[in-house]
């Protein structure tokens, strides 16, 4: 559906409608001119293309003639997901306008609430991000590292009572963003770039079918290195070669590995 702007008649023109937080509230503020002197309410509404239209604000009093500043709360609870999505959000508002007569008329405008200043919204409503966190293995893992470049992009999760700096699990979804390549060459990349790093690891591969492959390795300490493991599956995605892996300080025992794998299986669609 294409939208037009109307932001003003011979009853109203709207000049700014504009979103800030206040007391784990979003206010919702409407600056504007009154050209009728008759108007004796208005109600706002965000324009939805798939839903029913959502009243946002209401006012049953009349208005004076001339400039004005008017602002509404919202309910959190109510109309937060757009809060939690990450970027630009842009909504069309519709006025509308009742006189003294009962007669009534709309304008209408699309708002942008910029990724700047819905960080400050997730701040103060203390929401996270979309994605910034998540329910895995009945434990809250938060986001700790997030990197977008043209080559790859890396997502780095660790239980919420860890940091980055001092894990002892971690999450990480890999996408390598290259067309040519397969699956194989990037895990043959993947083997032969830790054994040399690592040359005591002790690397399986433990199955290659439907073009996802699945390996896992540990090591009992190299050079530097603390004693790790990892389980993996390497496959072809939609947005290049996916690398899901799991983490862990020391050894994982056979029933964790076996939990992990099948978990493993499930990402990154159980992250949506």
């Amino acid at each position: 559906m294409v939208r037009k702007k109307k932001t003003e008649n011979n009853w109203f023109k709207i000049e700014k409608i504009f979103y800030k937080t206040e007391q784990r509230k979003i206010e919702i503020s409407l600056k504007g001119t009154v050209k009728n002197p008759a108007i004796v309410g208005l109600e706002g509404f965000e324009l939805n293309e798939n839903s029913s239209d959502i009243l946002l604000f209401q006012q049953e009093k009349p208005l004076p003639i001339g400039s004005v500043l008017l602002k509404f709360k919202v309910e959190v609870t109510e109309n937060k997901e757009w809060i939690r999505k990450v970027g630009t959000t842009r909504k069309w508002i519709q006025i509308v306008l009742k006189n003294d007569n009962g007669q009534t008329t709309h304008l209408q405008t699309e708002v942008s609430i910029h990724e700047s200043d819905k960080k400050q919204f997730r701040k103060d409503l203390s929401l996270d991000a979309e994605g910034e966190s998540i329910r895995l293995d009945g434990r809250d893992w938060r986001l700790v590292s997030d990197i977008d470049r043209i080559d790859q992009a890396l997502l780095q999760y660790v239980p919420k009572s860890e940091s980055l700096l001092f894990w002892n699990e971690m999450l990480s979804i890999h996408v390598y963003k290259v067309r040519a390549s397969s699956p194989s060459e990037i895990y043959s990349l993947l083997e032969s770039g830790k054994k040399k790093e690592c040359p005591n690891i002790l690397w399986n591969l433990e199955s290659e079918k439907s073009g996802k492959i699945s390996y896992s390795w540990e090591h009992s300490g190299c050079g530097n290195l603390s004693p790790s493991s990892q389980i993996a599956k390497l496959y072809k995605g939609e947005f290049g070669i996916y690398n899901i892996r799991y983490d862990r300080r020391n050894k994982i025992n056979a029933e964790d590995r076996k939990r992990w794998s099948e978990l493993l299986d499930l990402l990154p669609l159980k992250l949506d």
